[in-house]
């Protein structure tokens, strides 16, 4: 019996990947000039928070780069991500009228998750919150967390995630992934590589297989 599920954000309830992309090219553009990383080096360091990628790439804390972040990611958030995908809340109302508490596990920093729940009017449909560590990705421990927190097994908590970074975190802990593979940014073939007959390109489709568990 399933008796909490755990979603991760971008690229899974908002297509907000390029959005926090673009506000890390403009950050560490700024200070880092013709130094600074491209989009696929950022990618590859998802899972650390903000502050983290920044302290990586630019070598050590810039409080300035962080602030200059979190300003960004709030006064762009309308324009590059000013809504769920399509069926997200369709997804988020199906669990809560089934009563499964719901929480955020990502990667993101409490600021930024926190900034982009409001913005969407998200708040209301989750129960807690695991948010990333600036020192590296490690979503089996914030699993492991969530099911000493809760005292659950393994097998009563599920996680929704896009990366494969998410599957194997998943693997790690014992616990099963619904890979979300709807974004255009999701790579379908490494999912269902990693984690075949659970890669869902659609919310419907999602829906759909948590109807019958």
């Amino acid at each position: 019996m399933i008796r909490h599920i755990a979603f991760d954000f971008d690229g899974t309830i908002a297509d907000s990947v390029d959005f926090c992309l673009l506000v890390f090219e403009l950050v560490l553009q700024k200070h880092m000039g013709e130094n600074a990383p491209d989009r696929e080096m950022i990618y590859r360091c998802f899972g650390m928070n903000e502050p983290g990628v920044i302290r990586y790439f630019i070598g050590r804390e810039v409080p300035e780069a962080e602030e200059d972040f979190y300003r960004l990611h709030r006064e762009l958030h309308l324009q590059m991500c000013p809504d769920v995908f399509p069926g997200c809340r369709k997804l988020l109302d199906f669990l809560q009228d089934r009563n499964i508490p719901v929480s955020i596990l990502t990667g993101r920093s409490e600021t930024t998750c926190q900034i982009s729940l409001e913005v969407l009017k998200l708040k209301e449909y989750f129960t807690d919150f695991q948010y990333g560590s600036p020192l590296k990705n490690d979503k089996s421990a914030q699993l492991r967390n969530l099911m000493e927190k809760y005292a659950l097994n393994a097998d009563e908590l599920l996680y929704i995630g896009d990366a494969v970074s998410d599957a194997e975190a998943c693997r790690a802990a014992g616990v099963k992934c619904l890979s979300a593979a709807w974004a255009k940014s999701a790579r379908i073939a490494e999912l269902e590589k990693i984690n075949p007959g659970l890669v869902f390109r659609s919310v419907d489709d999602m829906i759909g297989y948590l109807e019958n568990i």
